[in-house]
């Protein structure tokens, strides 16, 4: 079968009923009627034993069955059998999709119905190979993110509703230094939010799967700027609006956050950092990862 999207979901089941409303969600997309090929597939990749996995399905059984006369959208489970973070959950479901576009989904999101649709559209128009989508807070007031920008210091940012954020006028952000890119079209936003984000498979197959030993956070910015060194660029699509319930973080949590910040930017910067950024942005590098180090040992 043909699909015309495979939308990952990477899950712990931390609150299934986030998972429950998602889905419901997803239930009720409609597509503009350019879009001839409606058929989705979601992949819902577990990071937990097959045990834990089954519990969910048969508690999430009255969601699951269901027909749709607007799309038709096949929901298939995939088990890890353990913690593979969200880059092991989400690659397996890259390596597993069959859809023209891969779509990234958060477990605890909900999508408006013309969500997806507006991804393509806006696919279709830019043949951009990464579009953002625009990211509400829970309260659906409060907005979190549209893509983000991104500085060479080792910095990224989530766009407010103007296309900006605090960096964009700093002497190190990156459309202030074009030349550090290949030349292709250098619009807002520099990358999309994982939570939300349409990537063709063209990406994937030049570029490569997310980076293995990211385990969790910034894999998508290490991605847009992969991608970026590769000459792609990064869309958004303005009506593709979703609700993001971000899970509550306990001081643990904030911790692993940190951690995790300050290593794989370092990742990021000593990977992707040519001789050219490292010798203009030598100082900024190190500040920011002292930085990092510094935000790891006061959340600890």
């Amino acid at each position: 079968m043909k699909y015309l999207a495979s939308i990952i979901i990477p899950t712990m089941f931390g609150n299934v009923d986030y998972l429950r409303d998602c889905l419901e969600t997803l239930k009720k997309l409609k597509f503009d009627k350019s879009i001839t090929n409606q058929t989705v597939e979601v992949l819902i990749v577990c990071n937990t034993s097959q045990e834990k996995m089954d519990e969910v399905k048969i508690n999430l059984k009255a969601v699951l069955n269901f027909s749709s006369k607007q799309i038709k959208l096949y929901i298939k489970w995939m088990c890890m059998g353990f913690n593979t973070g969200f880059v092991g959950a989400t690659n397996e479901g890259i390596t597993a999709s069959q859809g023209e576009y891969i779509v990234f989904l958060n477990d605890d999101t909900q999508v408006t119905p013309l969500w997806l649709s507006e991804l393509v559209l806006k696919q279709s128009k830019t043949q951009a190979d990464m579009v953002a989508s625009k990211v509400y807070l829970g309260d659906h007031k409060t907005l979190d993110s549209q893509g983000f920008g991104f500085a060479w210091r080792g910095k990224a940012e989530a766009l407010n509703k103007d296309l900006k954020c605090s960096m964009s006028n700093d002497n190190d952000y990156w459309l202030n230094h074009q030349s550090f890119l290949p030349k292709t079209k250098m619009s807002e936003p520099f990358g999309p939010d994982s939570a939300a984000a349409l990537y063709t498979k063209r990406l994937f197959n030049e570029v490569g799967l997310l980076e293995k030993d990211f385990f969790a956070y910034l894999e998508d910015v290490d991605l847009a700027l992969r991608a970026r060194q590769y000459g792609m660029f990064c869309a958004f699509a303005d009506k593709a609006i979703i609700y993001h319930y971000k899970h509550a973080t306990s001081s643990k949590f904030s911790s692993f956050k940190s951690k995790q910040d300050l290593i794989n930017w370092c990742k990021i910067v000593t990977r992707r950092f040519g001789f050219r950024v490292w010798l203009k942005f030598w100082f900024l590098i190190t500040v920011e990862r002292a930085r990092n180090l510094s935000g790891y040992f006061k959340s600890k």
